[in-house]
């Protein structure tokens, strides 16, 4: 029995030994790669033309290839790991193999240090290879990294949908040094109009459709009583916020404000859910109103659109996408106008305060229960310059890095800052 326990004993302090060393192997002190989030208007622009590509030409039952910039992929992964855990990640293009890097801080309350993580994917029949893993100091065998390649493929067929239908979709992977090249058959969206899809978006689970079907059916039939009639930005995020506490008086409040700040976004613009949402398909489109902020629908429409960016990802892809909307128009549309950011920029800070926390959206909540205008949501933005052509924005300021660019954001920020709401 003594043996047996001494055994035991001995067994379990070298696993603790085991454990601890691989530890200290696994994390370091400080983050391998450390570099700035960017995202430009150049950027959004090409991601644009992919989406669109695949929205206007590729048919269900048909093949395609998306190709993707070096930089670009090297800068989302980037976006993505300091979104996702405040990390950095880098990737390194090379013909048919890419070397990616990845530092991860340690969640708070657990061992202080970062996760530094390296791996190479290589060109294969299919699937790429990976190869050359390390975390740390530990080097992983290239035969284990390919058998943990192939679990976790396997078990992503089988714990997710969406997961599945990618899967199934994807045929090849080509990397060069200037892009990489991903081959996929398109089937469909597969959609049920019957009942929610069995492919749902990551954002959008069962409860969170049913959150937005709520007020979606809330805001139509309130738009209803008032299709001939202008309504204010303040007035539609007053109703849409005393819903919330009518509809989920004990509930997750900072879920419900997003819900409702996604929903108000998509009424205001007059855009059908189903377009960004495939499992809405059977959903009524919006009801048509007029809502404007300040006056003008075209700010409500800025402002809501920076909101529900924010809501759903941060405020750098927010001000990114807002900046690529004013370059369009500077070409092609209404024209390059500074009261446009002012709108985006107010809208981003707005649902940026919100989502900092529970509390944070249930102050935000509380202070539009307790009444507000249009002008506590965006600062005065009249004498600003507006509707300016590519040529008139030139030549006034240069490029959207000019000293005098930013001197006129550097303004836009003031103004924003001294928004009442962003002082409690």
């Amino acid at each position: 029995m003594w043996k047996l326990l001494n055994l035991t004993g001995i067994c379990t302090l070298i696993l603790v030994v085991t454990l601890a060393i691989m530890t200290y192997l696994a994390i370091d002190s400080h983050p391998r790669i450390e570099r700035e989030i960017s995202i430009t208007p150049e950027q959004i622009a090409r991601a644009k033309d992919i989406l669109d590509t695949h929205r206007y030409q590729v048919r269900p039952g048909t093949s395609a290839t998306v190709r993707i910039q070096a930089d670009d992929l090297d800068n989302a992964l980037n976006y993505l790991a300091y979104h996702l855990a405040q990390g950095h990640a880098k990737v390194t293009m090379h013909d048919k193999s890419a070397q990616i890097q990845l530092s991860l801080p340690i969640p708070p309350g657990m061992i202080t240090g970062h996760l530094n993580l390296q791996a190479t994917l290589t060109e294969g029949k299919s699937f790429p290879e990976l190869s050359s893993v390390s975390i740390g100091k530990i080097h992983i065998p290239d035969i284990l990294a390919g058998q943990l390649t192939e679990k976790l493929l396997a078990w992503l067929q089988t714990a997710s949908p969406d997961a599945r239908a990618g899967l199934d979709a994807f045929r090849k992977l080509r990397f060069s040094r200037n892009e990489v090249a991903i081959s996929y058959f398109w089937k469909g969206w597969g959609i049920d109009k019957a009942s929610y899809s069995p492919v749902s978006l990551p954002f959008f689970d069962r409860q969170a459709l049913d959150k937005l079907s709520h007020y979606h059916h809330f805001l139509n039939e309130q738009n209803r009583k008032r299709v001939s009639h202008t309504i204010t930005l303040s007035e539609i995020l007053t109703q849409i916020m005393q819903e919330t506490v009518r509809h989920s008086p004990n509930g997750n409040v900072l879920e419900e404000f997003r819900a409702a700040i996604l929903v108000t976004a998509f009424h205001v613009v007059q855009f059908p859910l189903r377009l960004v949402i495939p499992e809405t398909a059977n959903w009524p489109d919006p009801v048509r109103i007029n809502v404007t902020l300040d006056g003008r629908n075209d700010l409500a429409m800025h402002f809501m659109a920076s909101a529900v960016i924010t809501a759903y990802s941060d405020t750098t892809l927010s001000n990114a996408i807002g900046l690529y909307k004013e370059l369009e128009d500077s070409r092609s549309g209404s024209g390059f106008s500074f009261n446009d950011l002012m709108a985006d920029r107010s809208g981003t800070r707005f649902t940026e305060k919100a989502m900092a926390s529970q509390d944070s959206a249930r102050r935000m909540r509380n202070i539009i229960l307790a009444g507000i205008h249009d002008t506590d949501l965006i600062p005065h933005w009249s004498d600003l310059p507006e509707h300016m052509s590519e040529t008139a924005f030139k030549a006034r300021f240069g490029s959207t890095s000019s000293p005098r660019y930013h001197e006129m954001m550097d303004k836009i920020e003031q103004r924003v800052a001294s928004l009442k709401w962003l002082r409690y």
